[in-house]
Order: C-alpha cells, then structure tokens, then sequence
C-alpha cells in the first residue's frame, strides 16, 4: 500500500475520531451524571495525536515516534477507566500512566540502547493486545436489549483488535530482519494501521451509541422515579402494574395491590415542617421497600399515598404481607437526632380474582378497602372483600 494511501485513510479516520471526541466531550459538559464520556473523549484525542505523531515520523529517527507509541498506549487504557466508570466501577487511574512509562521505557531501551527495532514492535504490539483483551473483557456483556448488543459489538471489535496486534507481533518475529531498515514500507505495519484506525473510527461510534442509549433510559427513569423517595412514580407504577397485569392474566395468575395512607399526616406537617414531612415519607418508601418480596413492585401513587403490586398473590396471602408493612412502620419510628416521629398507616388490599386485572378497577378497590380502615379507627389492614362492593371512596380523610 502507497505511504500517501496510508497516511490519508489514517487522517481521515482520525479526523472522524477527532469529530466523535468533540461530541462526546460536549455530552459529558451537559451531563455530568453520566460517567464514562470524558474518559472516552479523552483517550480518542490522546490516540488520535499519537497515530498521527508515528505516521507523520515514519522516515524519521526512529527516536520521534517514541512519545506516539506511548501516547497511543496511554490513551487506549483511558477506554478501560472509560468502561470502568460507564458501567459503575471505580476507574483505576493508574493504568494509563503505567501504560505510558511501560512503552516509553521498551521503546526507550530497546530502541536508542539496543537498537533493536524487531523486540521493540513485539512488545508494543503485545501490550495493545492486552489492552484491546481487557476492554473486550469489560464490554462483554450477557444482557439483552439494545445497550448489551452494542456492548457486544464493542468486545467484538476490542477481540478483532487484539488479535490483529498478535498477529503483528507473529510476524514482526518471524519477518526477515532487514524489513525494519525501511519501516514505513513494511506490509504489515501499513495494514495494522489502517485497520486500527478505521476500528478507531468504529469504537468511537459505538461509544457515541452507547452513551445516546443511556442517556435515553435515563430520561425514562426520571420520568418514571419519583425524585423524592427514590421509588417508583405514578406513571412508572401504572407501567410496571400493566407488564405485570399482562404476565398474570397470561398465564391465569392473580395478582394483588396494597394502597397504603400515612395516618394523619397533616398533623406530621404541621407539627414538624414539610421537611420533616418529607423525611417521613423517605423513610417509610425505605422500610415498605425492605418488607417487599423480589418481584414486587412499589410506588408512591399520591402525596402520602403508596401503592403496591404483588404478582401471583391473591388476596388472602397480600394481606399477610400488608399487616407485616403496617406492624414494621408501626415498630420503627422517624428518628432523626432527637426528633422521633411516629408512623402508623391504614391499608387496603384488593386483588384481581375479586376486582380484576385492570390498573384502575384494583387501585379503586383498594383504595375503598383502605378507606375502611382509616374509617375503623386507622392502623389497620382492610380486604376488599370485607367493604360494600360499591367502589366509590368516601371523602378522602387527613
């Protein structure tokens, strides 16, 4: 391949990299909650300048192109801290300056000591293999769903590149020594650049993917979470009752809801502050939270109301879980240095043998259940089968 063939797919590409850095560092300015981009935009430019620092010194003395080598080392342990950091991991900040004095010492020693040019591409070639075999370690990825298939183009890729520098390293041992006196014109350096800068350009791209797709389900989770307790919201609720309403009515399963009211709660407010009030009601999202079964599903359906779905639960076993959500608020108060608030709730239990599968006929069955039992004297659990089957909740109590 002509030298001016090379060096013009290796610009472009990088000039396309270089143009993904931009936007990804742009992203990470406008959402700092997302971790990883930064890494990434970094290590791209990092990499980018080091590919074109060896290309550019190709004829030169050798000794130019050392920092390039290193540079690239250096940039590409950036994508593992990148990976580390996307995926929740603490980065491990020393891997890219390790990097960098490993290859910067090899090249050091083996090129301006011994100048031995041959030891010096294996060992390069070696070190990027490991790295290229640690990202593809950490992007692969079991999940479905379309962050585990980029995930898994990722690996794929980092896999493809790190054998293609072990193949560099096979035949820089075994190519005839005099290759290295003219090592711009050595085959195989010609294709592994090329085919390391457009996979570059590729990773680059499902980074940008990636962090598009995470940023998207992070806007359907605020939209569903309720930013005070940390549980889900009413529109996240309803979401989550319908694919569950869907699996059980499936497969012939009832399913159960529990609406549950903090017991004058205006006196709470009142008495302690909305702050306070709003302490509270953390407080007890976390210790309904804790009582729950894995699969059920919690979140607050109003100002202090909390709804609870239960698959494969029918009536008479939701309210055994519901006097044990009513007894546990009941036994661990508010306490907050040397305020102690105490909590007590009325709930109402329904399910969908008695008032159906649909999200808005369980919840009113419910929520007439539980308004029985504020009407009981409050701190109670009421079954649905136990109110009038008229559904129509009396005024709401404080």
């Amino acid at each position: 391949m002509h030298k001016f063939d090379l060096r013009t797919i290796i610009f472009m590409s990088m000039l396309l990299t270089f143009m993904l850095s931009m936007m990804l560092a742009i992203t990470r300015a406008h959402h700092k909650g997302v971790r990883g981009p930064g890494y990434w935009s970094v290590g791209n430019l990092v990499v980018g300048l080091g590919m074109i620092l060896v290309l550019i010194q190709l004829d030169a003395t050798r000794a130019l192109f050392l920092p390039g080598v290193a540079m690239i080392g250096a940039g590409l342990s950036l994508y593992i801290n990148g990976i580390q950091a996307f995926v929740g991991k603490a980065p491990d900040h020393r891997i890219p300056a390790v990097i960098f004095i490993l290859l910067a010492a090899v090249d050091v020693y083996f090129m301006l000591v011994k100048h031995d040019i041959r030891t010096t591409v294996i060992i390069d070639a070696l070190v990027f293999a490991v790295i290229y075999l640690v990202c593809a370690r950490l992007t692969f990825s079991p999940d479905e769903g379309v962050l585990g298939n980029l995930f898994w183009i990722a690996s794929s890729l980092f896999m493809m590149l790190a054998l293609l520098m072990i193949g560099r390293a096979v035949s820089a041992s075994s190519v005839d020594i005099t290759v290295f006196d003219s090592f711009a014109t050595w085959p195989v350096n010609a294709y592994t650049f090329m085919l390391g800068a457009v996979s570059q350009f590729f990773i680059s791209s499902l980074f940008v993917l990636m962090l598009g797709y995470q940023l998207n389900q992070n806007l359907e989770s605020i939209a569903t979470i309720d930013g005070l307790t940390g549980i889900l919201n009413r529109r996240g609720l309803e979401d989550a009752a319908n694919k569950m309403q869907g699996v059980c009515k499936r497969i012939n399963l009832s399913m159960a809801v529990l609406l549950i009211d903090i017991d004058h709660f205006k006196k709470v407010n009142d008495q302690f502050g909305h702050l306070s009030g709003d302490d509270v009601l953390k407080h007890l999202a976390a210790t309904i939270s804790n009582i729950l079964r894995t699969g059920d599903v919690a979140g607050r359906y109003g100002g202090e109301e909390f709804c609870v779905f239960l698959p494969n639960t029918n009536e008479n076993d939701a309210s055994v879980l519901a006097e044990r959500i009513r007894a546990g608020i009941e036994a661990a108060p508010f306490k907050d240095y040397d305020l102690i608030i105490n909590i007590t709730v009325s709930i109402g239990v329904a399910d969908s043998v008695r008032a159906g599968y649909e999200f808005k006929g369980l919840v009113a069955a419910a929520d007439g259940a539980m308004y029985a039992a504020k009407n009981s004297g409050r701190n109670r659990v009421t079954r649905y089968s136990e109110v009038a089957t008229d559904r129509k909740s009396p005024h709401k109590l404080s």
